[in-house]
């Protein structure tokens, strides 16, 4: 699934007869070139230069650099497992997932890909086609929901988000439709209308549910790099965020987009989506993803 590896890279860096710290030096150039965060990177360095014996070989490096990251994503005090696990909640007859991201994300054909995914779990979806502001953004949803045979609730250009996720709303209660999917706008993180708009959309959702939404996904291009950190961030300060969607995997990814979010934000990643069809979207496994990363 995740064709993601640094085994090589590794590799390489300890094939010429080199001094301990240079060593780590290269080390640390590669996880930064890997998207891991400068700061994590030293972190992560840190501690293993404190548990590595003097004459360390790769294979030495490779365990101890696994068993930093297992502990990112199965944190030892975590004793239920909320930072890591990928388990999607949905906890009553009728409920909502809310899909959010920064413009270009993915972020629309992801909403189509979790309809698939959560049809095949028996599931009966519907789709709110929430974008009333990008020209294309409703008919998009729409023509996914026609080729998908999934119905779909949209709006005009211009139209409130709010209106559009109300008359979702109608539509779910009076239908026998158990989840709703919303595709909202696109945003760019540092605009704090587009941001509180979210708010409102989490608003019109309870008055219907107050339970809900049970999940509000964040779509992430996981080739954008240590950007997505700033996203998550922001995001997860006005939508509440519960999960990640790491869209584009079979992209570019480099793998520490998803090290940085999770050993900061404690965001459980919950889907990758591995290619443009509908089909392509799967759970994320923390131990899937460090056996690729680290593995030959």
């Amino acid at each position: 699934m995740y064709k993601i590896s640094l085994k090589k890279k590794i590799n390489s860096i300890f094939t010429a007869k080199k001094s301990r710290e240079e060593i780590f030096e290269e080390l640390e150039e590669l996880l930064i070139l890997s998207d891991v965060s400068a700061e994590r990177a030293v972190t992560l360095l840190d501690r293993i230069r404190k548990k590595a014996r003097l004459g360390f070989e790769k294979e030495d490096f490779i365990a101890l650099l696994k068993a930093e990251l297992s502990d990112i994503f199965h944190p030892p005090d975590d004793r239920d497992n909320r930072s890591f696990c990928s388990e999607v909640r949905l906890p009553d007859e009728k409920n909502v997932i809310l899909v959010v991201g920064v413009n270009g994300s993915g972020k629309t054909t992801t909403a189509a890909k979790l309809a698939v995914y959560f049809r095949g779990q028996g599931k009966k979806v519907l789709l709110s086609a929430a974008d009333t502001f990008r020209a294309a953004g409703s008919s998009q949803l729409s023509l996914w929901g026609e080729r998908l045979n999934i119905p779909v609730i949209g709006g005009d250009r211009g139209a409130d988000p709010g209106s559009v996720v109300y008359n979702s709303l109608n539509s779910l209660k009076s239908r026998d439709h158990d989840l709703l999917i919303v595709d909202t706008a696109g945003r760019v993180q540092t605009k704090d209308n587009l941001m509180k708009e979210l708010e409102k959309l989490t608003r019109v959702i309870q008055k219907f549910y107050p339970s809900q939404p049970a999940e509000i996904f964040l779509v992430i291009d996981a080739t954008m790099g240590q950007n997505t950190l700033d996203q998550a961030r922001r995001f997860s300060q006005f939508s509440g965020i519960t999960g990640i969607i790491l869209a584009k995997v079979d992209g570019t990814a480099k793998g520490g987009t998803v090290i940085n979010i999770m050993d900061e934000m404690k965001i459980p990643v919950k889907f990758v989506g591995t290619g443009e069809s509908e089909a392509d979207l799967a759970a994320f496994s923390a131990d899937e993803f460090l056996d690729s990363l680290l593995g030959d």
